[in-house]
């Protein structure tokens, strides 16, 4: 009974520090030249960058239509969703 206790703690834990730590942004996501936001290491972290260089997002057309309407981009190019563009 330990050993399967211990065994869900470590596989719980491992599961939040995975969404803890979730990396930023692939090179695939529409923003990934905006800046320097690419190096950000979480979704929060990139879009504030994002949002800190509007007006750089928005002279970039592929950034601009996704920050305008993100479901309609993400279903034309065949995304499930926002997950899909960070490691």
């Amino acid at each position: 009974m330990k050993k399967i206790i211990i065994m869900l703690s470590l596989a719980f834990s491992l599961g939040v520090v995975n969404i803890a730590f979730a990396g930023g942004p692939k090179s695939s996501h529409p923003c990934y030249d905006v800046a320097d936001c690419k190096s950000q290491t979480s979704k929060k972290d990139f879009s504030q960058c994002i949002k800190a260089h509007k007006e750089e997002a928005d002279k970039n057309t592929a950034c601009a239509a996704f920050r305008s309407d993100k479901q309609a981009y993400m279903k034309k190019m065949g995304m499930s969703g926002p997950d899909e563009l960070f490691n």
